[in-house]
């Protein structure tokens, strides 16, 4: 039993020890399909498209504006009106008076972890440990596709990231969210993947709940590196 006992301990380390080598390779092979060091170099990104709500069979025009570290404003046009949500890399704020805020109203903290874990010019992945995130490789996918990565980050909340097996860039990512205390859970498909200055990135993101479609991006345009005025990230400015 104790010869059983010091063999099964030895095993588990050596199975160990082979899924973080495992784990290296797979992030380092994602780094470098995902050109992680080019966009690394980049200061800001301008992203154009349109956004498709399925509950309400809605197509709004959007532009997503960000730059390092965190900031980022959002603007969609819907019915004639604008829709804009901002964050400064400290607080953040809506307005959107067809729903009824008809003054910039500042956002909670939920709803801002929500939009930045959404959100990153990196990979979710890059410089994970200075960031406070810890990872774990849970195996393969259902389908045998993609690779199994849980995230958590400082805070504790968790994501499940999907890395396709032959690419190696992000097919998936899933998230629970929490909302008017009910838990769900968002799957978020990340498809057609084409190169911007040597840069892959998915031009159709689609999310879902309960395996429901409830919104399709289908992106336009993306640009790097414009100026962007610092007073876009702030509270909007309501004319």
């Amino acid at each position: 039993m104790r010869r059983l006992t010091f063999s099964f301990i030895i095993a588990t380390v050596g199975c160990s020890c082979l899924w973080a080598q495992n784990l290296d390779q797979i992030l380092n092979d994602h780094f470098r399909a995902s050109a992680q060091e080019k966009k690394s170099g980049i200061s800001t990104m301008t992203t154009k498209g349109k956004n498709t709500v399925a509950a309400m069979g809605l197509e709004m025009g959007f532009t997503l504006y960000q730059s390092r570290p965190a900031k980022l404003r959002v603007e969609a046009d819907f019915a004639g009106s604008k829709i804009i949500q901002t964050y400064n890399g400290t607080t953040g704020w809506t307005y959107a008076p067809l729903m009824g805020i008809t003054q910039p109203q500042e956002l909670g903290n939920n709803d801002i972890r929500v939009m930045l874990n959404q959100v990153e010019m990196d990979s979710p992945l890059w410089n994970y440990k200075a960031k406070g995130k810890t990872v774990e490789l849970l195996g393969s996918s259902d389908d045998g596709k993609a690779y199994r990565i849980k995230v958590v980050l400082r805070n504790g909340d968790e994501s499940t990231l999907y890395i396709d097996k032959e690419t190696s860039l992000i097919s998936k990512f899933d998230i629970t969210q929490v909302e008017n205390g009910m838990e769900s859970k968002m799957e978020t498909e990340m498809k057609d993947y084409r190169k911007v200055d040597g840069i892959p990135l998915p031009y159709s993101v689609v999310s879902k709940v309960g395996g429901v479609t409830v919104n399709t991006i289908k992106v336009e345009s993306i640009e790097f590196n414009n100026k962007l005025d610092p007073a876009l990230f702030e509270k909007p400015v309501v004319q």
